[in-house]
């Protein structure tokens, strides 16, 4: 896994860690969580062989990025990030391409997927496919609770219980406890950012501009959020389909990596069937 950073055209530095294929036509973004940051793939197994490039840019405040000075940061403004990353370092895909290899797909865990949607929403030219995991309307937003979100950061501030059945697949537990340590980094610089970008919700009036193909993928056993969260986006995204992951719960993203990599990345990005991770992934089936 790499790291590097990314120099915006306004001169602010931003980390970018970065994981599987670098040669691969598809390139996905991956959003994550509050707090979050850093390194984190939710299956190096299945990433590493998919066909696809995995990227993170960490948000201010949060691992290798320097925390924002000046105005209220704005879910938008993580978005346009996000976009002049993706016209910098790869072409562009009209809309109506929606398999194009070459275009961009997007995952938001938690929060992340409020900055992946309004991705989707304002550069509609860059992002074809979408999926979103346990991600809260935005009036229910509750990752600002002091007792789950003080510092050095615990799994519980993502509510990932100890019993989760996710937990026994290899590796996993290391990496979220690394990811937690990238948050803390720079102390809760970056939980301050993310509380003040969280309480502006205009984003949220753009969802409707929205062209790409979206699943809404919630574990209903998630302590935190539940299908109506699902539901209040998809009444508001043209081409949304929720998802209901059965037992699923705060790291439902891992249990269905693989599902959720054959939305946002199919056809393996190119890769042949010989070279590429053979698991069953069919497509989502939409959720009441």
């Amino acid at each position: 896994m790499a790291n590097r950073i990314f120099t915006l055209e306004s001169g602010r530095p931003m980390s970018m860690p970065a994981t599987g294929d670098p040669l691969a036509q598809r390139l996905v973004v991956l959003c994550l969580p509050t707090p979050g940051g850093g390194q984190f793939d939710p299956d190096p197994v299945i990433t590493d062989s998919w066909g696809v490039r995995l990227v993170m840019l960490d948000r201010p405040g949060y691992g290798g990025t320097p925390a924002r000075e000046g105005d209220d940061p704005t879910v938008e403004e993580r978005a346009d990030e996000l976009a002049e990353f993706l016209r910098r370092t790869g072409p562009p895909v009209p809309p109506d391409e929606g398999n194009a290899l070459d275009s961009a797909g997007a995952v938001g865990w938690g929060t992340g997927g409020m900055v992946a949607l309004s991705l989707a929403a304002r550069h509609p030219d860059l992002v074809n496919r979408v999926a979103v995991v346990n991600t809260a309307a935005p009036r229910r937003m509750a990752i600002v609770r002091d007792e789950r979100t003080m510092l050095p950061f615990d799994r519980d501030a993502l509510f990932i219980r100890p019993d989760d059945p996710a937990l026994a697949k290899p590796g996993l537990g290391n990496r979220i406890d690394r990811l937690l340590d990238e948050a803390g980094r720079q102390g809760a610089a970056g939980l301050e950012e993310d509380r003040r970008m969280l309480a502006d919700h205009r984003w949220a009036k753009e969802l409707s501009r929205i062209q790409a193909e979206v699943v809404l993928v919630y574990g209903d056993d998630h302590p935190d959020v539940s299908m109506a969260d699902g539901r209040w986006y998809r009444s508001r995204i043209p081409r949304a389909r929720t998802a209901r992951v059965p037992g699923g719960g705060a790291l439902t993203i891992a249990e269905r990596w693989g599902k959720i990599l054959a939305h946002v990345a199919p056809r393996h990005g190119g890769l042949s069937q010989r070279t590429r991770w053979g698991g069953p992934h069919a497509p989502w089936e939409p959720s009441a």
